[in-house]
């Protein structure tokens, strides 16, 4: 008998045997809802030659005379559709609750890259269950990074419809996340007189709609909206009061066939996109500050010097 720490579960392993599959029964923590049949078949016809070649993990089910699954749902499932009797079975002792939801979650999230939501759905369980609703707290239970928490979490916060689409690939997650971040949010903050015209919902549902129509073609495009929301802001000293970019982005949410780009494009881009230059030059010069403050010879400084006479000669031809 073993007294060494499972790898996957972190309990101690207790035997390894070949156990009845009849009495196993799958583990009602197991995060995994989705099994395609395309793996299922692979892994069936791989155990019909070869038969189960890793075993899975079980321990004592303290509810009946049988073991509960902590690892290997699909060969389990796929010898019980062979026909196979036995299977063989590393037995770990019982683990709480709480441990057994989170090494369960642990356990598959480290082997496969699950999809969004169902990611999602298993992270609500285990905030449901554990109680946890600090960000970073999740992410050291579960082993993911603070920013996939949020994206998650913004998941189950949309409706089932949407959520549909994020689970069928129809819209990626990444998409609702950067609505929220560059539209949603930042009209709640600079902009609530226009938030609380439309309120979130319908704000969200214009956008998805873009998307869905083909207005809206990439995840990028979302991220214009957030300078013409600043300018908005920056136009007026009252967040309540009205700016002549409110209309701008009044037709982006009214306006089925309103583009992102076009809106950008006729409003903030070049006076946005002029302030970012100013902010590289200035990183340019104080490049060639440091770059001629760290010359150590005549030919050095004169190289550095050359290169900078010529851009700002180039410049010069440019804006005169």
């Amino acid at each position: 008998m073993s007294v060494n720490p499972d790898p996957q579960t972190g309990n101690h392993l207790k035997d390894l045997k070949e156990i009845p599959v009849a009495r196993i029964r799958k583990n009602d923590a197991n995060p995994r809802i989705h099994f395609t049949p395309e793996e299922m078949e692979r892994l069936t016809e791989s155990i019909d030659r070869k038969g189960v070649l890793v075993p899975i993990v079980v321990y004592d089910d303290a509810d009946g005379d049988g073991y509960v699954l902590t690892d290997g749902e699909r060969r389990w499932r796929c010898a019980s559709e062979l026909g196979h009797e036995s299977i063989p079975a590393i037995i770990t002792d019982a683990p709480s609750p709480e441990e057994n939801l989170v090494q369960m979650f642990n356990i598959h999230m480290v082997r496969e890259a699950w999809k969004d939501m169902p990611t999602a759905r298993a992270l609500g369980r285990v905030i449901e269950e554990l109680g946890i609703q600090d960000n970073r707290e999740l992410a050291d239970a579960t082993g993911l990074s603070l920013e996939r928490i949020k994206r998650l979490r913004h998941a189950l916060t949309l409706p089932p419809e949407y959520q549909e689409y994020i689970d069928t690939g129809n819209i990626p997650l990444n998409f609702f996340w950067e609505l929220k971040r560059n539209v949603i949010d930042p009209l709640a903050s600079k902009r609530p007189g226009l938030t609380a015209e439309f309120g979130d919902s319908e704000v969200l549902d214009s956008f998805v709609n873009k998307r869905i129509n083909g207005v809206i073609t990439d995840v990028v495009s979302l991220r214009m909206v957030t300078p013409i929301i600043n300018f908005a802001a920056r136009e007026v000293e009252d967040p309540m009061e009205t700016s002549p970019l409110d209309e701008t982005i009044r037709s982006l949410v009214k306006d089925p066939e309103k583009s992102v780009t076009e809106a950008y494009e006729d409003t903030v881009q070049v006076v946005f996109e002029t302030e970012k230059l100013e902010r590289r030059a200035d990183n340019v010069v104080k490049s060639f500050e440091r770059l001629l403050g760290k010359a150590r010879t005549d030919d050095e400084k004169g190289f550095i010097q050359r290169v900078g006479l010529s851009l700002a000669n180039r410049i010069t031809r440019l804006v005169s």
